[in-house]
């Protein structure tokens, strides 16, 4: 069974389905802990790179290190990478264009 979520945009009613992925109460998804690092990553390189944006690198950085995550990392994760990727953080950064 597929639940909707509704949004009100400029007085039209947008449904969006709501899946697993979403926050449970056991703790965020994959792809909400994606795009929590993907956020934090562009924050930190704003204005590092400045030929195409942090975006793509960002993306990539996200993708890598959410796949490297057990799924208990995903579910503890709220701020800070695991400890045992932190070291790896920058290597991973660093390979991604």
């Amino acid at each position: 069974m597929v639940r909707y979520a509704g949004l009100v945009l400029g007085g039209m009613l947008l449904a969006v389905p709501v899946t697993a992925q979403h926050a449970s109460a056991a703790g965020p998804g994959r792809e909400q802990v994606r795009l929590r690092i993907l956020d934090q990553c562009v924050l930190t390189q704003s204005g590092k790179l400045p030929e195409q944006g942090a975006g793509p690198k960002c993306n990539c950085y996200a993708g890598r290190i959410v796949k490297a995550m057990t799924d208990e990392e995903v579910a503890r994760f709220r701020k800070t990478l695991p400890r045992r990727l932190a070291g790896e953080a920058s290597q991973i950064l660093a390979t991604c264009k």
